[in-house]
């Protein structure tokens, strides 16, 4: 009997831990809307005239893959901005490729770039810069364009020993075999735009990522394609898919060769409240989200403020060449803003309305760090320089 009092105690006390537990993360998280800050912690400079863009980061070797923008000249830097090697990848030579979309690290043993072509294939290069091998791309069919500076859409993993790509493919279906203008809603349980590519067995296999409890998707409303952009993380194998439109952010984990569907965080932003996202909405008048990055244990959803459709459409009424008037300009610049939400643990923990230093956002890294690019009209602007910023309660 005393062995029992001592069980029902243990169990007492362990529920009453974890019901204060929960209670302070209820506490800490009562106002997910509550603004937090990032700082500078370091920058990196590149010397280099002609602007850069970061591609990826090698952990084990703490070494930034970076390529000129629009061009194919590749750049191995260290993390005190020195450059280690580089290599002119860009041209019609046997180890080149005519145009240079994206790239990624190949584990310690090489890099793999993603073509701007017709096909869209990807190239493998050993660490000599030595072509090895070419696997066709994902497309099915072009359906849509989208051409990015500061994010990838694809990652590398391994698994069991054996190299995969994941990524995002928003050309993966005919619209001959699946049309949005026939079935509307029922597009996003059938359109799968996300892709596990076992590169030893060269087979793509095509995944949904719309979220399920993504309003649009649960309710079968229809808003347009909304497009979902996807971060992974390699290392946790997490996967956050993020749609256009829309007020959810969909949480994922990469299972061997299957993608488990975890839960949705609702997203929240005072700039975001009140309004709906419907098919014909512009824009410019719609706060649509536009990217996330995983850094660490956090996740970044980025969004673009929207310009009132009073002001839109008296520019709107001036003609078809509108966006050309000055003035638009200086109302873009007015009205649309780039804001942000801080997402830990599945959990939204508040919101961010200015970083420490203007410039996109180029990459996170496991440490929980963000790499943004400076942009034009910071010091130092004839370099590449990278600010390295981190959330201020992480300190």
């Amino acid at each position: 009997m005393k062995d029992l009092s001592i069980v029902i105690f243990t169990v007492l006390l362990t529920t009453a831990f974890f019901s204060c537990s929960e209670e302070k993360k209820e506490e800490s998280i009562s106002n997910p809307q509550a603004e937090i800050k990032f700082e500078v912690v370091d920058s990196i400079k590149v010397d280099v005239l002609e602007p850069l863009a970061v591609l990826d980061y090698l952990p084990s070797k703490g070494l930034y893959l970076m390529k000129e923008l629009r061009k194919g000249n590749i750049f191995i830097v260290n993390g005190e901005g020195e450059i280690i090697e580089n290599q002119d990848i860009g041209g019609e030579g046997p180890n080149q490729i005519q145009m240079v979309s994206e790239g990624r690290f190949f584990g310690d043993s090489g890099y793999i770039f993603k073509e701007f072509s017709a096909t869209m294939d990807y190239n493998l290069y050993d660490l000599d810069f030595q072509k090895t091998r070419k696997f066709k791309g994902t497309m099915q069919e072009m359906m849509a364009m989208f051409i990015f500076n500061n994010r990838q859409t694809f990652s590398v993993y391994e698994n069991g020993g054996d190299y995969f790509l994941f990524g995002e493919e928003f050309n993966s279906f005919s619209k001959a075999t699946i049309d949005y203008d026939e079935i509307g809603a029922d597009f996003y349980n059938k359109a799968n735009m996300g892709f596990i590519y076992d590169l030893g067995q060269d087979s793509v296999q095509f995944v949904n990522t719309y979220p399920n409890d993504w309003a649009a998707k649960k309710n079968q409303t229809w808003m347009g394609v909304s497009y979902p952009y996807l971060a992974f993380d390699p290392s946790s194998k997490m996967v956050a898919s993020l749609p256009i439109s829309g007020d959810h952010l969909g949480i994922y984990t990469l299972k061997g060769n299957d993608l488990v569907y975890e839960k949705s965080v609702e997203l929240t932003h005072p700039e975001r409240e009140g309004f709906e996202a419907k098919e014909d909405t512009n824009p410019m008048v719609y706060p649509g989200f536009y990217d996330v990055k995983i850094f660490g244990e956090y996740l970044l959803v980025q969004f673009i403020t929207a310009m009132p459709e009073d002001i839109f459409n008296g520019f709107k009424a001036q003609g078809e060449n509108y966006w050309q008037d000055p003035a638009f300009g200086e109302a873009t610049k007015t009205y649309r803003k780039r804001k942000f939400i801080v997402v830990k643990d599945g959990i939204q923990i508040g919101i961010v309305n200015e970083l420490p230093r203007i410039g996109d956002i180029y990459f996170g890294l496991p440490n929980g760090t963000l790499i943004v690019k400076a942009a034009d009209g910071e010091v130092e602007r004839d370099y590449n320089l990278f600010y390295k910023i981190r959330l201020v309660e992480e300190n």
